[in-house]
């Protein structure tokens, strides 16, 4: 046994800073993105039996009618989407310009919307102009340079970094451009006017960035979705989402329907990679010039079946040369209990790799956003020449559980702590020159929490719900 160390003053007040900033907040386990799926870890645990009744309770009563629409959308898939992803590609993930959002009175053109709306991905090119993200990628890495003790993973070559309030984060998300991207974004969905949901005021969520360097093969995400794994079926509001799916009738599943969305829990087992909050979209802005095959992002790109396929798959098994109805095993393909949804090849044949297609080329500026139920992965190897930097930048709507959430957050962003979502700690609370109030564009203020929502905005009951729980929440 090693002998017992007096901590001296400093590691007392090291210590009472992190005791501070845990409590503070509702941080997770673990300290890096690499404990948040199983395959980066210590691999997924057989599930226990509960989830047998689980899988009965879902499917008793028509287990032939989901058997049926598995078998069709297994025809669909060979039949129509596998082949039209091996001949056109990146070709099926649209893009657009932000001029074109501008002009179009701050919405996505319509054709562009039915694209994403098949796809699940889109590319917005130039939200910022290229001088102004090649600038904040060295105000980053300066800022990293200041702070040696800035973590992330992999520990002995960090390639995505702990790293949530440098300046030019703060002023990335708050910037009236990427606000106006996020509200185009969100009003891709479909809302009912009582549900308590402004679609149209985006808040902001502070995520990771990330330095991806040549050859780097650490970074290697398979195919996954993120927003919990084992929830969108044991949660009882979140699986409303898919309730078309899970009767069997797949073909009539609204992926882009708010209303189960606003009290679904997608995160049950708070596990090190779980997500608390309703993100509409993943995404990202590009601070380098990434072209396929430099360690990007890939997407499988057709929501609907990737969806369909994800949610159906559990309740199905392939046994002497036909599938057949499973209701006997725990088994919840590629979820486990407090991590990521993963998908992998046994188990998911449909949904392999090479159906992944590699987002276009995208240059500093431009962003990628893609569904909440989209499966993705990353590149296995940075096979470019120059770094891969991104700042994650997910897109969430007003609702209760993000403005809840963004009360926390506000305080974590005034102290310097990792947001709520992430491994707790010390974090940023000793860094220099991290970002303040005044990184803020005055814009985005109030997607920061600070300053009440003008109430006056709401076109509809439920969004008038939604502003006035948000200010009480904040306390305004």
């Amino acid at each position: 046994m090693a002998a017992t160390v007096l901590p001296t003053t400093s590691a007392l007040a090291d210590s009472q800073l992190l005791q501070d900033t845990t409590n503070m907040t509702r941080n997770r386990a673990g300290d890096s993105i690499g404990t948040a799926f199983a395959s980066l870890s210590s691999g997924a645990a057989e599930l226990p039996p509960q989830y047998v009744t689980l899988k009965q309770k879902l499917c008793g009563g028509h287990e032939n009618a989901l058997l049926d629409g598995w078998n069709r959308l297994l025809h669909t898939l060979e039949t129509e989407i596998l082949p039209q992803i091996q001949e056109l590609g990146s070709k099926l993930v649209p893009e657009v310009n932000f001029s074109d959002i501008e002009a179009n009175g701050g919405k996505l053109p319509k054709v562009i919307e039915e694209k994403l709306k098949t796809c699940g991905t889109l590319i917005v090119r130039g939200i910022v102009p290229r001088e102004q993200a090649l600038q904040w990628k060295q105000q980053v890495r300066d800022y990293i340079s200041s702070n040696p003790s800035t973590g992330g993973f992999p520990a002995n070559n960090i390639q995505v970094y702990e790293t949530y309030w440098s300046k030019a984060q703060v002023a990335a998300r708050s910037h009236p451009n990427m606000l106006a991207t996020h509200r185009a974004m969100n009003n891709t969905w479909s809302v009912a006017p009582e549900d308590p949901i402004v679609l149209s005021e985006p808040l902001s969520y502070a995520d990771r960035l990330r330095i991806r360097t040549p050859g780097d093969k650490s970074f290697n995400l398979g195919p996954h979705l993120d927003g919990g794994s084992l929830e969108r079926w044991e949660d009882t509001e979140y699986r409303k989402c898919y309730t078309e799916i899970l009767n069997g009738n797949w073909e009539k599943h609204n992926a882009f329907d708010v209303t189960p969305r606003i009290k679904a829990n997608p995160d049950i087992h708070h596990g090190p990679g779980g997500c608390s909050i309703f993100r509409s979209y993943q995404g990202w802005l590009s601070l380098s010039d990434c072209a396929p095959g430099s360690g990007t992002l890939r997407v499988f790109p057709n929501l609907l079946t990737s969806t369909a396929y994800l949610i159906m798959r559990p309740f199905v098994k392939f046994e002497n040369g036909a599938w057949t109805v499973d209701d006997k095993s725990p088994n919840f393909q590629g979820a486990a209990m407090g991590a990521g949804q993963e998908l992998n090849a046994e188990e998911h044949p449909h949904l392999i790799p090479p159906y992944f297609v590699c987002i276009p080329a995208v240059e500093p500026g431009d962003a990628v956003f893609w569904h909440c139920d989209v499966a993705h992965m990353v590149e296995p190897e940075h096979r470019g020449t120059e770094d891969g930097s991104i700042f994650y930048l997910p897109i969430l709507p007003l609702c209760d559980i993000n403005i809840a959430y963004l009360k926390d957050q506000k305080l974590s962003f005034e102290k310097g702590a990792p947001p709520p979502d992430f491994p707790g700690g010390v974090g940023e609370t000793k860094h220099s020159e991290r970002g303040q109030f005044d990184s803020i564009y005055p814009a985005g203020r109030p997607a920061l929490g600070y300053g009440p929502f003008d109430v006056t905005l709401a076109k509809s009951e439920g969004e008038k719900i939604a502003y006035e729980s948000a200010n009480k929440i904040l306390g305004y």
